[in-house]
């Protein structure tokens, strides 16, 4: 039947190109659009009833009267209706898509609606066009589009809620909706609170008249009263009574805890990321802690089932959606890789993989997870066909350089790999070199090489703050030594800089500073705390609360995954 219908199709579309059997047309400006009147009716309820109960019905030239839609625009829908094909790009897709939901063309507003999932959501979605999908979604009444759209900027709201773009774009009923999400991705409250109150002062004057509503909507319950306190009780806030009495009631929520609260306000978010959930091998077997962001420490995670088989070395975790993917090694049985599937809570291992070599990082692109070595071709595992495939290798000249420890990032669909270097130089022997920085495209298989940094980079953690490479942690050699600088990369320039670290005091918990934010580099991962520092601020960060997060066994591995609230109790 498919097959019948894909042929009758192809037909009209022929005889549309030939101008066979043309009983209408569309006009639009001066242009002419042939068409077939069954064909459009049966795509179309708008033409359908036009041409059955309308004045139009016996008219041969139907005039679009309205402005909104160009020639242009109509033309991508009428190619679309007769091909069942889309060539639309992310300037014009919100034009079709307004285009065919107003002339009530389904299969197009489908297409569109899979377009920009695709492209804009899926691949990480713009600020700006983030506010501009909401607003369309929500005019034309699409609600899977506006949910997919809010589902993404909630996983990324802890990088983008204080970006210039969140702040200028994001109107207070798109903010308004992301407050009300259980799976908003942050590390605390207390962060969720100061970003909305960022968000209101960055247009006071107004944006004040909502502050009492996106203030209710944080969960205040679970905020520091001292921070509620010193954000809310000021001159200019004070002059809202809706501001006022969530202030008092949260002064009388820590006063009196049996003191009754709304549930909403003390109801954690469902969906968090674990807190850092570390796979440690205390013992033969792999066990989950995760860290609690309230009270800074570490916890065990007995939701997170245990594998059923022991393994002697963790070395790597990717989460991609409801798996786990982590790299492990087991004597006798050599290197492999097992997926955890979070709702099922159960272990699959994965096939084995090409070399067999440890597995570095695991990196996630598309449908595909590439395991990530020091210096073998790169293995990508098809999560659709569950096979293996080996990737083009680096050249290294033998006997005369050495790549070592190996860090890995994903950024715009592109895999960062930054490598320790060693070159062997007359009468000196192997001379430690700026790590050597790679960017290996999965599209076209290809790896590009990037300038090396500024300095030697040993055991290093290579991550994306605001759209940037970063590199920090590990230090310029490996008797660890010196602690080696952080470095931030310019995709423009192709060049790295140091980055000063003039907030940060001494500390042997791994805090840097990025683009004013800390991190805590464990175990070569980038905790984010959530502390932010103002442009202005003029003294170090206290980081006395944060001890506990550096106490954890140096083989524990860390990643993000989402668990239930009701999990971390």
């Amino acid at each position: 039947m498919v097959a019948h219908s894909r042929i009758l199709l192809s037909k009209c579309s022929q005889f549309r190109r030939e101008g066979e059997f043309i009983d209408i047309r569309l006009k639009v400006g001066d242009t002419l659009f042939p068409a077939h009147r069954v064909v459009l009716a049966s795509y179309s309820n708008y033409f359908h009833s036009i041409f059955t109960d309308g004045k139009e019905a016996n008219q041969e030239v139907i005039e679009m009267k309205d402005k909104s839609i160009s020639p242009q625009i109509l033309k991508i829908v009428m190619d679309s209706i007769y091909t069942g094909d889309l060539h639309v790009n992310q300037k014009s897709v919100f034009e079709v898509l307004l285009a065919a939901s107003q002339l009530q063309i389904s299969s197009v507003v489908q297409l569109c609606c899979e377009f920009v999932k695709k492209e804009s959501i899926e691949n990480g979605i713009d600020l700006k066009n983030y506010s501009v999908l909401c607003t369309v979604a929500e005019r034309l009444g699409l609600r899977d589009l506006q949910e997919a759209a809010e589902a993404k900027m909630a996983s990324m709201y802890k990088d983008v809620c204080e970006s210039k773009e969140f702040l200028t774009y994001v109107d207070a009923d798109q903010l308004l909706i992301l407050l009300g999400r259980d799976d908003l991705n942050s590390p605390s409250e207390a962060f969720v609170f100061k970003s909305v109150m960022k968000w209101i002062k960055y247009k006071g004057e107004e944006r004040m008249p909502v502050a009492g509503k996106l203030i209710g909507a944080v969960r205040l319950g679970l905020v520091d009263v001292k921070i509620v306190i010193e954000e809310l009780k000021t001159e200019e806030m004070q002059r809202f009574p809706e501001v006022n009495m969530h202030l008092q009631e949260s002064m009388m929520h820590h006063i009196m805890p049996s003191h009754e609260f709304a549930p909403e306000k003390v109801k954690p978010r469902s969906m968090s990321p674990v807190k850092y959930g570390a796979y440690n091998p205390y013992s033969l077997q792999c066990i989950a802690y995760y860290f609690d962001f309230e009270a800074k420490v570490w916890k065990p995670l007995p939701s997170v089932a245990q594998s059923d088989e022991e393994d002697i070395s963790c070395f790597c975790a990717e989460r991609i959606g409801n798996y786990l993917f982590v790299a492990k090694q087991r004597q006798n049985e050599g290197n492999f890789i097992h997926r955890y599937d979070v709702v099922n809570k159960s272990w699959v291992k994965l096939p084995k993989y090409g070399n067999n070599h440890i597995v570095n990082c695991l990196c996630s692109v598309g449908d595909y997870l590439y395991a990530i070595n020091k210096s073998n071709p790169p293995q990508r595992y098809s999560l659709t066909n569950n096979s293996w495939q080996g990737g083009e290798g680096l050249k290294v000249v033998e006997n005369m350089e050495k790549l070592s420890s190996v860090a890995a990032t994903v950024m715009n669909s592109k895999i960062y790999v930054i490598r320790s270097y060693r070159e062997c130089e007359r009468h000196l022997g192997w001379v430690n070199k700026p790590a050597v920085v790679h960017c290996f495209g999965p599209k076209y298989n290809v790896w590009t090489k990037l300038a090396s940094t500024c300095h030697p980079h040993f055991k290093s953690s290579l991550f994306v703050v605001n759209n940037r490479l970063c590199v920090a942690g590990g230090c310029i050699d490996d008797l660890w030594c010196d602690l080696a600088p952080v470095e931030v990369y310019d995709e423009g320039t192709n060049t790295w800089s140091v980055v000063p670290q003039k907030h940060i005091p001494l500390n042997n918990l791994g805090a840097v500073e990025i683009e004013g934010r800390v991190y805590f580099i464990i175990n070569k991962f980038p905790v984010d705390s959530g502390i932010r520092i103002p442009p202005e601020e003029m003294y170090q960060v206290d980081l006395s609360g944060w001890r506990d997060l550096a106490k954890i066994n140096r083989k524990a591995i860390l990643c993000y995954l989402p668990v239930k609230s009701e999990n971390l109790k």
